[in-house]
């Protein structure tokens, strides 16, 4: 095998995946995941509960973020319910709480609010079973109910459905402390009369740096020009580098939550073998259905912490055409008309 295959090889394997959670307050938590991993969570230890949304509304079976999450709007006075199971991997029973909590958007993250009245989810969504005892090695399904009064003012609302196992465990300092695990689905619910509000997003700018570690990393700057909030995922893809190598495609580091009308930043952590470049990067970001693409040329700096030049000339460059054609264009036709009126003039006089 050549040493360009070789970097090949070692460029393509080393991507970093970071995965995505939701933060617990209050006792302290172990929490064992939100639904993300579609039931299967790995490396959980003994004792474990997971949950999995198991259905979506008809118009989303779709959209990848809403067989994961409670994605929906309802129309005041509405109703909607979905299945969802929860698991227990323990060798012993479990006795199970079912709860829902308000969340919010903070600094690009979905995290739990600190005030329970933050929003209306807590009262107008309901467990079929708020408690039961779980059997070893078992899968539960249960269903919520979701109903919106016919006052119900306009907007997303941001919550989640937990499952949560307390146990207490001796400590020598504090006596007896109180242990919570506990794994949750996330619910962003619009409310309001009339169809869905749109969403949308644009990436701004693509940015190569260097940590401080000086590992290489991609920088997308998004702006969510829609009304809904959105959950950023994707990929990037490194082509036309340093003796034609190619790379990719890497993960998007996820657990950004962007807010409507915010701006954010999603990041691809590369390996330390990667070249310097110039590279010719493609970068493609989603949420749910929606999906963006920027492309450009990027060089990676080679001090630590330190960012290089952005890329969003290639993927503009059709419109910076576009826009020269036109001005051209108008310019012609505004010279032509100009020559027609001297010349005009000039026969009359």
């Amino acid at each position: 095998m050549t040493p360009a295959t070789q970097l090949r090889w070692r460029v393509l394997l080393t991507p970093f995946f970071v995965a995505l959670f939701l933060a617990a307050t209050g006792v302290p938590v172990a929490a064992e995941g939100d639904g993300d991993t579609g039931g299967e969570q790995r490396g959980k230890p003994s004792g474990s509960i997971g949950i999995q949304l198991l259905e979506a509304s008809a118009d989303r079976r779709d959209d990848p973020r809403a067989r994961v999450y409670i994605v929906d709007h309802l129309t005041p006075g509405a109703t909607m319910n979905r299945r969802f199971a929860v698991t227990n991997d323990s060798p012993r029973p479990q006795k199970i709480t079912m709860s829902v909590d308000a969340a919010e958007i903070r600094d690009n993250q979905f995290v739990p609010s600190p005030d329970p009245k933050a929003n209306e989810l807590p009262e107008w969504v309901h467990i079929d079973q708020p408690s039961f005892v779980a059997p070893p090695y078992s899968t539960t399904t249960l269903r919520v109910n979701v109903d919106i009064p016919p006052s119900a003012p306009r907007g997303e609302r941001y919550g989640a459905i937990w499952a949560s196992v307390a146990s207490t465990t001796p400590d020598p300092t504090r006596g007896t402390v109180q242990k919570i695990n506990r794994a949750g689905i996330r619910i962003y619910l619009d409310v309001g009369p009339g169809g869905e509000p749109p969403s949308d997003f644009e990436i701004d700018d693509l940015v190569p740096g260097r940590t401080d570690k000086g590992l290489p990393v991609v920088r997308a700057t998004v702006r969510n020009t829609g009304e809904r909030a959105l959950d950023l995922s994707g990929k990037l893809w490194l082509s036309d580098g340093p003796g034609g190598l190619s790379a990719g495609p890497f993960g998007v580091t996820v657990g950004t939550t962007v807010p409507p009308g915010g701006t954010a930043h999603a990041e691809v952590l590369l390996g330390r073998q990667l070249p310097d470049g110039p590279w010719q990067a493609r970068l493609r970001l989603e949420s749910g259905r929606l999906h963006r693409e920027l492309t450009g040329e990027i060089t990676f700096p080679r001090d630590h912490g330190a960012w290089g030049l952005p890329a969003t000339l290639s993927d503009r460059l059709p419109w910076i055409v576009a826009l020269a054609g036109v001005l051209t264009l108008a310019a012609g036709v505004l010279l032509v008309v100009t020559m027609r009126r001297v010349r005009s003039r000039v026969v009359a006089v």
